[in-house]
């Protein structure tokens, strides 16, 4: 379609009540597949793209967080240091609300097909989905 990637800024691919999932790179098309699945099972959820995490437009990212009670980062990286902690520190500061930083704990890598880890790491669109209306189900 009629994207136009500039640097720094952030996508919104979908618009939500409850929570938003805050996502980058591939990981952002399964946030997008996961908030789909979730609305057949009564959980509106939003998605926000973030191309680059370095830079990012802090305001854009305030804003778009700005209508959610919850936040969810979503990454296939370390929960420690990467989109996660940036959210994070950023609403922290300027728009304080819970965040939870789904990706992978920190410890040893581990080597197998993408979809098995995908799975394992709940990052899947599956997994995601039923992750995430754990959470919200229980902070209602």
């Amino acid at each position: 379609g009629g994207y136009q990637f500039s640097l720094g800024k952030v996508y919104r691919l979908k618009e939500g009540k409850d929570v938003l999932l805050v996502s980058t790179g591939p990981q952002s098309a399964r946030c997008k597949e996961a908030a789909e699945l979730l609305e057949g099972q009564g959980v509106s959820a939003g998605v926000l793209h973030v191309p680059t995490v370095k830079p990012v437009n802090a305001q854009e990212l305030v804003e778009a967080c700005a209508a959610y009670p919850l936040v969810i980062t979503v990454e296939e990286h370390n929960v420690l240091g990467g989109l996660g902690g940036l959210v994070a520190e950023i609403l922290s500061e300027h728009s304080p609300r819970k965040v939870l930083r789904f990706g992978m704990e920190d410890r040893w890598g581990e080597s197998a097909p993408n979809e098995f880890l995908l799975d394992l790491f709940e990052l899947s669109a599956g997994r995601l989905s039923q992750r995430v209306k754990k959470v919200v189900e229980a902070a209602r």
